[in-house]
């Protein structure tokens, strides 16, 4: 066995002895570029991350060999970013034996701030729930084609609307938009999803109406949907402390599929309200319910099915993405 397989097969061992639930980089790469990440800092080892993100210097083959463009573990630059796995919070650490306190030194230096992120190039396309629907700048009359469903290349026109003017050359989010309302025993939830279907750039304004090209989609556009300001949305996520219980329901996935899992953008029905802020990560629970035993009722602990990160939050909701699930799961499903 070569060096590089060894690793691979040492940072496996790790995983499935010490951290039964953890799951890897591998269950959350939809695209080259969506993962958890880290910035390496002056005076970093893989040795040393090791020891700070998972209480055990020996599983550092594991970080080498999800990142092939080291090439030498001994030599890592500051400024470089490294992909990462996390383990589940939930999951039981090993015990370790007590190492003695070090003898206190005059000027011990503080040891660096580990900051791992999450990295998510389609945050562009990234819709959101909000109670009302947004105020918009415009409304798609049509596509020049006359088309019912528009999309990349499409030249639309744009019914301008409310006091602020759309600019030609800026670029323009477009969004349908639909209501959502259900109920969860007492917790009662209604709000309007806002799917961004695409961006536009403004080319000609004629007054009355104007022209645009859809230069990117995410979905198929169509007559009636709303233009809105576009900024471009950081695609990094600084993973942040989850809340301990926050009692949540998914409401519905991006494109209201019924059943859900991996890679699945959906909503959940807390927000900053509630205290959730992007780069918190929760687990997903499928309700195991009660059976009767001897006449009285025995509850069966929840089971957790998978884990989702917090994307983008608006006041009663939050955007978030599934990370991975060992079962498929519907709308209404438990997330703490």
């Amino acid at each position: 066995m070569n060096k590089r397989n060894f690793s691979a097969f040492l940072a496996v061992v790790i995983l499935i002895c010490f951290f039964p639930t953890a799951w890897s980089l591998a269950e959350v790469e939809p695209g080259d570029e969506t993962g958890f990440f880290y910035t390496i800092q002056k005076g970093d080892t893989l040795w040393d991350l090791s020891q700070r993100f998972y209480n055990a210097k020996w599983t550092w083959p594991g970080l080498w060999e999800m990142n092939d463009k080291i090439k030498n573990p001994h030599w890592i630059y500051p400024g470089k970013k490294i992909r990462i796995f996390l383990t589940d919070p939930l999951a039981k650490q090993p015990s370790l034996p007590a190492i003695p306190a070090p003898v206190p030194q005059k000027t011990a230096a503080k040891a660096p701030v580990v900051t791992p992120f999450f990295s998510y190039p389609s945050m562009d396309g990234l819709g959101f729930i909000r109670k009302k629907t947004i105020v918009p700048l415009g409304k798609v009359l049509r596509s020049r084609d006359d088309r019912v469903m528009m999309a990349t290349g499409d030249t639309l026109y744009i019914n301008p609307m409310g006091k602020t003017p759309m600019v030609v050359g800026n670029d323009y989010r477009i969004i349908a938009t639909e209501p959502v309302a259900t109920r969860y025993g007492k917790d009662r939830f209604s709000g309007i999803k806002h799917r961004i279907t695409g961006i536009i750039t403004v080319k000609e304004d004629h007054g009355s109406y104007l022209t645009a090209v859809i230069t990117k989609s995410f979905g198929h556009t169509r007559t009636g949907d709303l233009i809105a300001a576009f900024e471009k949305s950081p695609t990094r996520i600084d993973i942040t402390e989850s809340l301990e219980m926050i009692d949540s329901r998914i409401l519905c996935s991006a494109n209201n599929d019924g059943a859900l899992g991996q890679y699945k953008v959906v909503f959940i029905n807390r927000g900053s309200d509630h205290g959730i802020t992007p780069g918190q990560i929760y687990t997903v629970f499928e309700e195991m319910g009660e059976f009767d035993k001897s006449n009285s009722r025995v509850r069966i602990k929840d089971l957790g099915i998978g884990k989702v990160i917090v994307l983008h939050t608006e006041k009663i909701a939050s955007t978030v993405l599934v990370l991975s699930s060992s079962n498929e799961f519907a709308p209404g499903a438990k997330v703490n």
